[in-house]
């Protein structure tokens, strides 16, 4: 009996082989295992996250792998071929599987990137890749994902803008009050008029610049001229909209909420109640914005 036991065991392990190390594409290339995980394969009705890192032949870091931000893409595995040989390597991955493999430069960038090879990079050269199927989800749970990431590096960003604010206004013997979002502002001449309340038009007059002191929009035509960005034809009229209704940016839709008609204020908004990482024009990506408004009117 016992014989027969060990036998059966010996058969089992003969019959099951060795475990997968590589796997290779249509197209031949080597796809090698890092790690093997045992999850499921890409569904065309779920958003995969990726942890994608890749670089040049000569080691060149074109993208640079980041566990906390993984790309988002959604896998058609009917569709590969219309979508490259990554897509292809995408669609046979599981989640919890690590890979590394290299592809042809010139094919990635015109089937997979859809756009011009960089002329650094010559076309037969090989891209080296490691990528890393972390999960996937629904569209809805993506969009939650995606909306709890932004918060924490918004508040991350918060904290380091809020330092910078600290500084500037230190450097520069300002005094304003504080938000609690993180708002600074400066009331330079009180009103006498209503408060707005929320849903109420307000009509604001403004001029906005960078904390470095570059205009990047203003609704007065003398300032527009001033700083060298008036435009023919525009007209330089105060901006009306709805309050609180997110037809602006969150610090406007705070900042004028605290003034009275006829007052005018300084208005220091960190990126995270202005443009955050997207940027708008010439406002690049996490700028600290300073804006001169006058609340004119209550409509």
């Amino acid at each position: 009996m016992k014989n027969t036991l060990v036998v059966l065991v010996v058969a089992i392990l003969i019959s099951c082989g060795p475990s997968q190390d590589s796997f290779t594409t249509s197209q031949g290339t080597e796809v090698s295992y890092l790690e093997a995980g045992d999850g499921d394969f890409p569904a065309d009705t779920l958003v995969g996250l990726f942890c994608v890192g890749y670089e040049t032949e000569d080691g060149k870091v074109m993208l640079e792998a980041d566990y906390d931000n993984p790309l988002a893409l959604q896998i058609t595995p009917n569709n590969v071929a219309q979508q490259g040989e990554l897509y292809e390597i995408l669609s046979k991955l599981r989640t919890g599987d690590s890979v590394g493999f290299e592809l042809v430069a010139a094919e990635l960038f015109q089937k997979t990137f859809r756009a011009p090879l960089p002329d650094s990079i010559a076309p037969d050269s090989k891209i080296k890749f490691k990528i890393s199927f972390i999960d996937q989800l629904t569209e809805t749970g993506y969009y939650a994902w995606a909306e709890e990431k932004a918060k924490e590096e918004a508040k991350k960003q918060l904290v380091l803008e809020n330092q910078i604010l600290d500084d500037f206004m230190a450097d520069n013997n300002i005094t304003a009050q504080k938000t609690e979002s993180g708002l600074r502002y400066v009331i330079t001449q009180e009103g006498s008029g209503a408060k707005p309340e929320n849903g109420q038009m307000v009509q604001v007059a403004y001029a906005g610049w960078l904390l470095d002191g570059t205009y990047f929009d203003t609704s007065i035509e003398s300032v527009a001229r001033e700083q060298g960005i008036f435009r023919e034809g525009r007209p330089y009229q105060p901006y009306s909209f709805p309050l609180g209704h997110g037809q602006v940016i969150k610090g406007w839709d705070e900042g004028i909420a605290l003034l009275n008609v006829g007052a005018k204020a300084r208005l220091y908004i960190p990126s995270p109640l202005g443009y955050g990482n997207r940027g708008s024009g010439i406002i690049t990506p996490n700028s600290i914005l300073v804006f001169d408004v006058e609340l004119v009117d209550i409509q």
